[in-house]
C-alpha cells in the first residue's frame, strides 16, 4: 500500500518538478533528508528518488523553465565549498588503493555541493527561503516525531532504529538535533496558528526521538542548542520555557538505562568506548602526519591495511595513553579527525574555514538587518537558528564520523542565501526603490 501511494506521489511530483524548478529543488532536498526507502518494502524501493528529482530539476533549469532564476555570483561560501570539493577530488585520486567508499563519499560530497551552489540562484526571496526551511524541518522532524511518539507509547522503552541513509543511531541523533532550531524558528514565524503549534509540538517529540537514540554526543548537542537559544534568542523567556519543557519531559520519560549511560560522560577517561575513539583519532592524525596535504583518502582509517600500518604511530596524540584495540579499520569517530585523516591538514583547514565563515556570515547578516529596518528581524532570527543547528553538529559531530553529511552544508549555504537577500535589499533601499 505504501508503495502504491509513493508511486502516485511520484506521478504527480515529477511533472511538477519539471514545470516548476524550485518545487523540484525542494523535492530534491526533501528526498535526501526523508530517506524514503527506509519506510518502503515493495517494488518502489529500487527507485533512486534523489537522482530522479535532481535530474528533473537540472533539466528544467537547462531548458530555462525558471524565469526568476538569478545569475550565478561567487561568494565566500561557494568559493570555500568549491575549494573543498576540488581538494577532495585530488584526495580521491591519490587515495590509498582499495578504499571501499572512497569515490562514493567524494560523489556524495560533490552532489551536496551542487545542491548548495544552486541554492542562491533559486531561493532568492523571503517566501522561497521560508519554503526551504519548511522542507528541511519537515523532512528531518518526521523521523524525530515518529520515534518520539513510539518513545511515549512504549513508556520510554523504544530504541530508535538506525536509518541506513544517515548511519547508526548516533548519526540519526545528530540529524534530529539540527532540526530543532529550525522548528523553533518556524513556530515563531509561520502565519497560521494551527501551523505554528504543529511546529511547536514537533519540538518535544523530536527531543524524545533524540533520547530514544541513547546517543551521548546528542546530549551534549542538546546542551549546546539550549545555551545558544537562551544566549542569542531575542525572545529569551520563550526560549527558556521551551528548554525547560523539553528537559522536564526527558526527566519524566527517560528510562534509568538512559540516565546511567549519560552519566558516563563525566568519566570519559575511564570509558573503554571513548578511549577507543581516542585511539582512532591517533591513527587518523598519524595518516595526516604522513600525508599532510591530501591525507589518505576518504575513510582511509577504516581500511584494515591502512589502520595496521599506523596503529603503533602516536600521531598528534602521543601524550594520551590509549588501549590497543583488538580490531582494525575503525571509524574516525570525529568529524575533525575524519577530515584530517581523509584529506590531510589542508582539507581540515578548508573544512574549519567553512564553519568559521558560517558564523562570520551570521554576524554580517545582523549588521545588514539593523541597516535594513525592523521588518527584517526574521533574517537575523533565521541565521541565529541556522547557526544553532551548525553548532549542534559541531559539538555532537566531534564524537562521530559525519563530516560529509549534507545537512550542515545546507545550513551554511542557507545562512549565505539570507545574507545575499539582505544585500540586495540594502542596495535597493540605498537607491530608494523600496516603498
Amino acid at each position: 500500500m505504501r508503495d502504491l501511494l509513493v508511486l502516485g506521489f511520484m506521478l504527480l511530483a515529477v511533472p511538477l518538478a519539471f514545470t516548476a524548478p524550485f518545487a523540484g529543488y525542494l523535492l530534491w532536498g526533501w528526498a535526501v533528508l526523508i530517506a524514503l526507502k527506509f519506510y518502503l518494502y515493495g517494488f518502489m524501493t529500487g527507485l533512486g528518488y534523489v537522482q530522479v528529482f535532481a535530474m528533473v530539476t537540472l533539466a528544467a533549469l537547462l531548458f530555462k523553465r525558471e524565469p526568476t532564476r538569478l545569475a550565478f555570483e561567487a561568494n565566500r561560501t561557494t568559493v570555500l565549498l568549491g575549494w573543498f570539493v576540488a581538494h577532495g577530488l585530488v584526495v580521491a585520486l591519490l587515495a590509498y588503493p582499495g578504499l571501499e567508499r572512497n569515490w562514493e563519499l567524494f560523489g556524495n560530497l560533490s552532489k551536496t555541493a551542487l545542491f548548495c551552489v544552486l541554492m542562491p540562484l533559486l531561493a532568492h526571496n523571503r517566501f522561497r527561503i521560508h519554503a526551504l526551511v519548511i522542507m528541511v524541518a519537515l523532512a528531518v522532524s518526521f523521523h524525530g516525531a515518529l520515534d518520539g511518539l513510539k518513545f511515549i507509547a512504549s513508556g520510554g522503552g523504544h530504541n530508535a532504529q538506525a536509518i541506513p541513509t544517515f548511519g547508526d543511531n548516533n548519526h540519526l541523533a545528530v540529524v534530529l538535533l539540527m532540526a530543532l532550531p529550525l522548528l523553533y524558528y518556524l513556530y515563531q514565524y509561520s502565519a497560521g496558528k494551527l501551523v505554528r503549534f504543529g511546529f511547536l509540538g514537533a519540538i518535544p517529540l523530536t527531543v524524545l526521538g533524540i533520547v530514544s537514540t541513547s546517543s551521548r554526543g546528542a546530549l551534549l548537542g542538546l546542551f549546546a542548542i539550549a545555551f545558544w537559544i537562551v544566549l542569542k534568542s531575542r525572545k529569551k523567556i520563550l526560549g527558556m520555557l521551551m528548554v525547560g519543557l523539553c528537559a522536564f519531559m526527558v526527566v519524566q520519560l527517560a528510562p534509568d538505562e538512559w540516565s546511567s549511560r549519560m552519566e558516563t560522560i563525566h568519566t570519559a577517561d575511564q570509558d573503554a568506548s571513548f578511549m577507543g575513539r581516542v585511539a582512532a583519532w591517533k591513527v587518523s592524525s598519524a595518516i595526516a602526519v604522513a600525508h599532510p596535504v591530501f591525507g589518505g583518502g576518504f575513510r582511509a582509517v577504516q581500511s584494515h591495511p591502512v589502520w595496521d600500518s599506523y596503529k603503533y604511530s602516536p600521531g598528534l596524540l602521543g601524550f594520551v595513553e590509549t588501549p590497543m584495540l583488538n580490531r582494525s579499520g575503525v571509524a574516525a569517530h570525529s568529524i575533525w579527525f575524519e577530515v584530517l585523516g581523509d584529506q590531510g591538514f589542508v582539507g581540515l583547514f578548508i573544512f574549519i574555514a567553512l564553519f568559521v565563515n558560517g558564523f562570520v556570515t551570521r554576524r554580517e547578516v545582523w549588521k545588514l538587518v539593523r541597516c535594513n529596518g525592523r521588518g527584517q528581524q526574521w533574517a537575523g532570527d533565521l541565521v541565529d537558528m541556522l547557526a544553532a543547528s551548525v553548532l549542534a553538529y559541531v559539538v555532537a559531530g566531534s564524537l562521530l564520523s559525519a563530516a560529509y553529511f549534507p545537512f550542515p552544508y545546507v545550513c551554511l549555504m542557507m545562512i549565505e542565501v539570507v545574507k545575499q537577500h539582505q544585500l540586495r535589499l540594502a542596495a535597493k533601499l540605498a537607491l530608494g526603490k523600496v516603498g
